[in-house]
Parts: C-alpha cells; sequence; structure tokens
C-alpha cells in the first residue's frame, strides 16, 4: 500500500495538525476477507486549549461502511503528541488484498490532511490466484509480498525470473492468519528488473 499527500492546510494559531498517517491492521476475524481493520495515526503540535479530529473517509467499494474508534481524537497540552484510532471498513464480499484507492482526511477546525490510497502498477510484481496476491516495494528495495489464502495454511513463497518455461524457486513460507492474510518480506534482486512470485501450499 502506498499512501501519498493530496492536501494540507494549517491556519488554527494556537495549535498545528502536523501529520496522519495509516496502516493495515489485517484481523483475525470469524468472517475471513470481509472485514479490514486499520490504525489511523494523527499527530498534533498544539499551544493551548483543545484541539479535536474527525476522520472520514471517501471512495471506499461500493457497499462497504466504515467506523472510527474512536469517532474524534481530542488533543491538550503544549508538545507535539499523538493519538491512533481504529478505522474498521466491513465488506459487502470478501476483498482479498487492501489494493483499491481511497481517501482518508482528518479535519481539525480550520485544518484538513487527507491522503489517498494510491494503488501502485509495477513491472516487476504480478497479481496471481489461488491465493490471491501482491507486492508492495518497500524502502532501500525491500518488497512485502500481500496475499489472501486459507486461514492457518502455510504457504510456499517462490520465485521466477520468466513465465516463459519458468524455474520456480522457494524464497520462504508464510503463513495465514485467522483472515486468511498472510505476509512475506524479501529483498529485490538486483540482477532481475522482472520477477515474478507465487505462493504454493505447503503439506501438513
Amino acid at each position: 500500500m502506498a499512501l501519498s499527500l493530496a492536501s494540507v492546510s494549517t491556519s488554527h494559531a494556537m495549535s498545528e495538525f502536523v501529520s496522519l498517517s495509516i496502516e493495515p491492521e489485517w484481523p483475525a476475524t470469524s468472517t475471513p476477507g470481509t472485514v479490514l481493520l486499520y490504525k489511523v495515526t494523527a499527530v498534533v503540535r498544539e499551544g493551548s486549549g483543545l484541539l479535536e479530529v474527525a476522520l472520514s473517509t471517501l471512495g471506499l467499494p461500493e457497499g462497504a461502511t466504515v467506523s472510527f474508534a474512536p469517532s474524534l481524537l481530542r488533543f491538550t497540552g503544549h508538545e507535539p503528541t499523538n493519538q491512533t484510532a481504529i478505522m474498521t471498513v466491513t465488506c459487502p464480499e470478501v476483498t482479498p488484498t487492501d489494493t483499491y484507492p481511497f481517501t482518508l482526511t482528518g479535519d481539525a477546525q480550520r485544518e484538513a490532511i487527507t491522503f489517498t490510497n494510491q494503488v501502485e502498477q509495477e513491472l516487476y510484481s504480478l497479481i496471481v490466484a489461488p491465493p490471491l496476491l501482491a507486492l508492495d516495494r518497500l524502502s532501500e528495495g525491500g518488497l512485502r509480498l500481500r496475499g489472501k489464502g486459507t486461514t492457518g495454511q502455510t504457504y510456499t513463497i517462490e520465485t521466477s525470473p520468466t513465465l516463459t518455461n519458468p524455474v520456480w524457486t522457494p524464497a520462504g513460507s508464510s503463513t495465514a492468519d485467522g483472515n486468511g492474510r498472510f505476509t512475506f518480506f524479501t529483498a529485490q534482486a538486483p540482477d532481475a528488473p522482472v520477477r515474478f512470485y507465487r505462493a504454493v501450499e505447503s503439506a501438513p
């Protein structure tokens, strides 16, 4: 997931809404794939008094509902502090990976910060099924493989530089959580501008 800062304005003289960030928290649920959790963190540099940050979203899949706990983040004091809320997205159908674009906005009086979740399509990545997979580029050449499979199943992660007569090489393994989601971290091969990944069910 890549998050980009879409717009920022800071005009409240008493305090400053500094930043807003979001991270997926893949939960264990009784309805695999239909509930997604995100941790939302807001940072405020304050002067005096109380500043409240209200969170809202736009652009989620049709039929999806969103709730925040707590619904307002309240800041007091004189030093930069952060508060977090859990954003719960409930989807009518299974959503295997959170790779759809949506916006998250924090409003604090006349200040606002809006983030856009941007889905990036990279030449080195491939989405295959089953299970469903997606790749994220991390800092310093790292890659994160995210997948949706079967709860409790261990998957062997394999790589190949080509899909023409591929030779798949094991790179490691990962076990799906209670929501069927799993992650795997690796480094991008410096001599391979294109590399393909797949997840294969491991024997019990």
